[in-house]
């Protein structure tokens, strides 16, 4: 009977160790196909009749030279600047002036050259010429704290570019001495509608105005009258007064 038993074991034992493996196979595949499988997103198609979203709108980027959105103010005026042309002018100055005198004062401006401008003028006195940039409405002006000027020509006007534009001045010295007569030009440029003058050049020029003997004479005499008639002119018609009354007394 023992040895039966000792097979009985065996045979108990393997299986025992049979059904063990059996189990553990099966939890490792229980374990296998419990795992999350991978899922793959199926990417949607858009519906054939669907309509398609709006494009979005994109906000204007604001221009100027910084980053903000504050317009330049002097941008409009530059940009009218840079539009102007260069053209030439041509006046003439006299040196010297007698007290109380008329001279005349000319301005010639165009797109010809210099020298044909300044042989335009008729008026006596040094004659100068420039550049100048040029709009289409030009204002000449000319100043002097000690004259009378009188614009013969309109201080503004418009200018041709095949048409000399000319300024005329008539000046008279009040005072003597070295006086300063200032020729002013400017631009009338269109800002925001509006014309505003702009000045290009101003040219100073000094004058000697000077006093003739015949002038000092009336000068001195119109000054002076009240004590030139005290002085001098009132006693000699005192004297030739009785003079003539010591006559009249001879003839009778």
């Amino acid at each position: 009977m023992k040895p039966n038993m000792k097979i009985v074991k065996i045979i108990v034992l393997s299986i025992a160790l049979i059904v063990l493996l059996f189990l553990l196979l099966v939890s490792t595949h229980n374990s296998k196909t419990m795992a999350p499988s991978p899922t793959h997103s199926i990417p949607s198609e858009p519906l054939a009749n669907a309509p398609a979203p709006p494009p979005a709108e994109e906000t204007p980027k604001p221009k100027g030279r910084g980053p903000a959105s504050i317009p330049d103010p002097f941008s409009t005026v530059d940009r009218v600047l840079e539009r102007l042309e260069i053209g030439n002018i041509a006046f003439n100055t006299p040196n010297s002036l007698n007290l109380h005198d008329t001279a005349t004062i000319q301005l010639m401006l165009g797109f010809t050259e210099i020298d044909k401008l300044k042989q335009m003028i008729e008026a006596e006195g040094e004659k100068e010429g420039a550049n100048i940039r040029v709009s289409e409405r030009m204002e000449a002006r000319l100043s002097g704290q000690n004259f009378a000027i009188t614009a013969i020509t309109p201080e503004i006007q418009a200018v041709s570019r095949n048409e000399t534009t000319e300024w005329k001045w008539e000046v008279v010295p009040n005072s003597e001495g070295r006086h300063y007569l200032h020729l002013t030009l400017s631009a009338l440029l269109s800002v925001d509608g509006t014309p505003t003058p702009k000045a290009l050049r101003t040219f100073d020029k000094v004058i000697e105005v000077e006093v003739t003997w015949s002038q000092r004479f009336i000068i001195f005499f119109k000054d002076n009258w009240q004590w030139l008639w005290a002085t001098f002119l009132l006693p000699v018609a005192g004297w030739l007064w009785k003079r003539k009354k010591r006559q009249l007394i001879d003839i009778k």
